[in-house]
């Protein structure tokens, strides 16, 4: 089979391997469509060499191939595929409670590591990971399921009212499904802030946002204390990490007793004004990934959610390329101001 394998930086190369075949309990899946997700940006973005290894967490494919032991499955069903990296020990006290995405030794099984292989033709995953999709459900949709059930575990944490005004920063896909997750579960309105106009119009016309706030023409937090009348926002969800100083606008632009949910993901030491935190007595929750919430699968809620009309992932995903141009998928995803993308999706068939 054909899968792309990542060396480092911006050294993706596409290489013939073994199709994989399933073990017990296991899957064998062709690929149908696959995300680039902004983590996998991150280390394409370093200059450090890797060991090569392959990458893709967010996708949707066919059962081909049922290991040993798995009923659940039949060959030929369409799946929505939950990270593999998210797997749990089984054992510990956070697995047992069903928090399986901070076990200590997440992403390890029989002490190999695990992860998805989104971007090639055909790969392997637990049979539990697989998640049938109903017909009207697209594979492109089920791709980003992984960002619905970020923005689903966000919202279980951080929970919104009909009177709360909540602001999103960020117009990546995470934002962009976490902006119309927090209309469906009630937030009174949705206020986006992102750096360029082109995705924030998007963000209107896909239902992530009431209001819109461009950065790159007034300052985010001034437009927020403006749209609330000098209150501030009830709840800050921060999507953007890296370099970004959305931590202390996400302080600077919360109301006295508000609440900021940190979804985007700092490589490096963040540094913020304690005491202003402090004095507004905020509630600051990191939000990594998703598991499940008072014995509900987090990925199935979303799944049924997208299912049910109430999200539209169709103007998220913007731009599709074959397997065979993983490296432009990359470059485009890289640089969205050019390309114009917000959810770039690869194909290894059409």
């Amino acid at each position: 089979m054909q899968a792309s394998v990542f060396y480092g930086g911006t050294d993706i190369r596409l290489e013939e391997l073994p199709t994989p075949e399933p073990g017990p309990g296991e899957v064998l899946f062709r690929v149908r469509s696959a995300g680039v997700c902004g983590s996998d940006l991150h280390p394409y973005r370093s200059t450090t060499p890797m060991e090569p290894h392959q990458r893709g967490h967010e996708l949707a494919g066919e059962v081909v191939a049922l290991g040993d032991g798995v009923t659940s499955l039949s060959v030929g069903q369409r799946v929505g595929i939950e990270a593999e990296h998210l797997l749990g020990c089984g054992d510990c006290q956070f697995c047992n409670q069903g928090q399986y995405h901070i076990c200590p030794t997440r992403g390890l099984r029989h002490g190999e590591r695990q992860s998805s292989h989104g971007f090639s033709e055909y790969d392997v995953c637990v049979a539990e990971n697989c998640y049938p999709l109903p017909e009207h459900v697209s594979y492109d949709a089920a791709a980003i399921l992984d960002c619905y059930a970020c923005g689903v575990h966000a919202l279980n944490r951080t929970p919104v009212s009909p009177t709360d005004t909540v602001v999103v920063l960020g117009t990546g896909a995470i934002g962009f499904t976490l902006g119309q997750l927090a209309k469906t579960y009630g937030a009174g309105r949705v206020v986006m802030v992102g750096t360029r106009p082109e995705p924030l119009e998007v963000a209107m016309k896909a239902g992530a946002a009431d209001i819109v706030v461009a950065n790159s023409q007034r300052d985010p937090v001034e437009a927020v204390m403006e749209i609330t009348d000098g209150h501030g926002a009830d709840s800050v969800f921060e999507t953007v990490g890296g370099s970004a100083p959305t931590m202390s606008q996400s302080i600077d632009m919360s109301r006295n007793g508000g609440a900021i949910s940190v979804l985007g993901l700092f490589p490096e030491p963040v540094t913020i004004s304690a005491a202003a935190a402090m004095r507004k007595e905020l509630r600051i929750e990191w939000s990594n990934s998703y598991s499940s919430w008072q014995g509900i699968s987090e990925y199935q809620t979303a799944l049924d959610i997208l299912a049910d009309g109430k999200v539209n992932a169709d103007p998220i995903i913007t731009t599709h390329y074959p397997l065979s141009d993983i490296n432009a998928a990359f470059e485009a995803a890289n640089d969205k101001r050019s390309s114009g993308a917000i959810k770039v999706m690869v194909h290894s068939i059409g």
